[in-house]
């Protein structure tokens, strides 16, 4: 991965801004201090003092001699990332993952439970809460936690405004459940932002790239926007939620009160819904997940079973749709297309694409890229990592010192 923009003040006033700046270089490669200077446009003196003070905290330590920029040999650093974990928990309509991360990304546990549409909201937060504790007591060098959620999401209420097939939950406050429970921080993101910060900064994506947008596809459907490094919310919260924009106004009506929207059309729920009506018998396992159900549809269709080609080349025009208004909207370099449509992508990729080309104008087509997530782990969880690990990087000091 190559290096993105981290830019640096010289004001002593705002010495955590450049720590935080520092640190998050660090995060994605070891480097010297006069590569670090090259690329905040600090002054060598500012980073070999802001550099000491990290080591001294025990965020950050010296590896030995590097080649640093115009192949000169120089002392290289490192985040000490391993010292620090980050708790990931995504929430979803059937199960609840929650993984164990450190800030550079790498998993170290993953633990997931399913549950029935049906269960009472209560029961499962409650073995949410106890799994949490659970990991905090055997995972000591945990320093935050982030919780990635359905969307809409609103912040100040804390809670999820539309939530399909999960009325129920409608009513929970994941702020005050979560934040108030453990001693550690809290961090919850609408699961497409979450998403987003995953391929932002752990997703092998050619750089350099401005803002990049991620189309969840999965359950429901949802988009986050990452421009240069940060995600764009809007005064609620709930800014680029891709899956209840209208794609036809004559279309059946949305539990979020409008008709037509794409999720409608294109999610996981509604391609298994297809398959059970036009072809059931590809669908004979009553205790597969969706996630498990729809691998099934795609490994038929991979093997050239007619209804389930045509259900998945439907689901693959209908995502077109959701990437037209994406790039008109947000004018992003890149589209990552992630979750459980995903495993899909060899098949859904072309008729996206087909879609999209026939419906932008060309100078926006040939200037963005759209991508199948390369992510090796659910990019939901792992993205609900990358938020905690997003605002502890922002203050070092308050939640890496030793």
């Amino acid at each position: 991965m190559t290096d993105r923009n981290v830019a640096g003040s010289n004001n002593s006033d705002l010495t955590e801004m450049n720590r935080s700046a520092i640190v998050r270089i660090l995060q994605q490669k070891m480097c010297s201090r006069a590569d670090i200077a090259r690329m905040t446009g600090l002054t060598q003196a500012s980073v070999t003092k802001i550099t000491a003070i990290l080591i001294e905290m025990g965020i950050v330590s010296e590896v030995g001699i590097i080649k640093g920029n115009g192949n000169r040999r120089s002392i290289g650093l490192r985040l000490n990332a391993e010292d620090k974990l980050v708790l990931g928990i995504k929430f979803s309509r059937q199960m609840f993952t929650i993984g164990v991360f450190d800030i550079s990304g790498k998993p170290y546990k993953v633990r997931q439970t399913k549950f029935e549409l049906s269960q009472d909201a209560g029961a499962v937060i409650s073995k949410m809460k106890k799994q949490i504790h659970d990991f905090l007591k055997k995972y000591a060098n945990i320093v935050a936690i982030g919780m990635a959620v359905p969307g809409p999401f609103f912040r100040e209420k804390g809670r999820i405004a539309v939530i399909t097939e999960l009325p129920g939950w409608h009513d929970v406050n994941f702020v005050s459940e979560f934040s108030e429970e453990f001693d550690k921080p809290v961090f919850i993101e609408q699961d497409a932002n979450a998403g987003a910060m995953a391929e932002w900064w752990f997703g092998d994506h050619i750089r350099p790239v401005t803002t990049l947008a991620y189309l969840l596809a999965g359950e429901g459907i949802g988009s986050g926007i990452v421009d240069n490094g940060n995600l764009l919310l809007g005064m609620k919260g709930i800014a680029s939620e891709i899956g209840h924009m209208s794609i036809d106004v004559n279309g059946p009506k949305c539990e979020c009160g409008n008709c037509g929207c794409l999720e409608l059309y294109c999610s996981a729920a509604q391609m298994l819904k297809r398959v059970r009506q036009e072809a059931p018998g590809l669908l004979v396992d009553g205790n597969d997940s969706r996630a498990e159900a729809c691998e099934k549809v795609f490994a038929a269709a991979r093997c050239g079973n007619k209804k389930a080609l045509k259900i998945v080349n439907e689901m693959g025009k209908y995502l077109g749709y959701g990437c037209i208004n994406i790039l008109n909207a947000y004018n992003p370099d890149l589209i990552v297309i992630g979750d459980i449509l995903s495993k899909g992508g060899d098949l859904l990729l072309p008729e996206i694409q087909k879609t999209v080309r026939e419906r932008v104008v060309p100078e926006i087509f040939d200037n963005a890229r759209i991508e199948i997530s390369r992510l090796g782990i659910d990019s939901t969880l792992l993205g609900a990592a990358a938020i905690a690990t997003d605002k502890v990087l922002r203050k070092p000091s308050e939640y890496l010192a030793v």
